[in-house]
């Protein structure tokens, strides 16, 4: 469940505040009763913006398909087969 503080809590509260987000909590900021912001982890804005780009939730099951199927490539192999 997020956390819902004011600012001016949040600002005398922010080291706190970042080791709770650290752990997956998430803050609601509000300003005069009104969010405002919204602080999460670097990890959940990164989850967050892969569901948003279609394009890549596309090429990731694509992905797992691939490895699913054994259509797959060391990196090693990859890299030897591309020099010569």
């Amino acid at each position: 469940m997020d956390k819902i503080v004011g600012i001016v809590q949040a600002r005398s509260s922010l080291p706190s505040i970042l080791k709770d987000v650290a752990t997956g909590k998430r803050y609601v900021i509000t300003q005069r009763s009104h969010a405002r912001a919204v602080i999460i982890s670097p990890e959940e804005l990164e989850t967050l913006e892969i569901q948003a780009d279609k394009s890549l939730l596309e090429d990731i099951k694509a992905a797992k398909d691939d490895i699913r199927k054994g259509r797959v490539v060391s990196a090693k192999n990859y890299f030897s087969r591309r020099k010569g």
